[in-house]
């Protein structure tokens, strides 16, 4: 029976759980810290070179994405222009019909015959008479 009450005992207890002791076989090759320091060294390099290629692969996406929406925007922006200008000429060709000149060109125009005597109605007099 252990007594932890005896200062002595308490101190063999203590000191071994405080230290580990090395069981191992003698016929196991320990590993250096400079082992060690090279696999996390190789390991470093490594993920590095990963996070560069994932990090290129999102800027190239990136990239693409703006192009793509760069070509959309200019082509929508050359239809629109184009639009605009078929407008332009649809508003020339409204005013060329609604002139002046076409107006009186015009073969019904031309065929109108001119009133005898007009009779002018004020706008503050009744207009229908019996």
């Amino acid at each position: 029976m252990i007594n932890l009450n005896s200062p002595i005992q308490t101190h063999k207890y203590m000191s071994s759980a405080l230290f580990i002791e090395n069981n191992a076989p003698s016929n196991v090759r320990k590993r250096t810290l400079s082992q060690k320091v090279e696999v996390g060294m190789t390991s470093l390099v490594f993920v590095t070179i990963i996070l560069v290629a994932i990090i290129s692969l999102v800027y190239l996406a990136h990239a693409n994405r703006n192009a793509t929406k760069g070509y959309a925007l200019k082509s929508l922006e050359l239809r629109r222009s184009k639009l605009l200008t078929e407008n332009e000429v649809w508003d020339m060709q409204i005013a060329q019909v609604k002139s002046l000149n076409s107006i009186q060109n015009d073969p019904k125009v031309l065929t109108m015959v001119k009133a005898d005597q007009p009779k002018y109605v004020r706008g503050d007099t009744a207009i229908a008479s019996r």
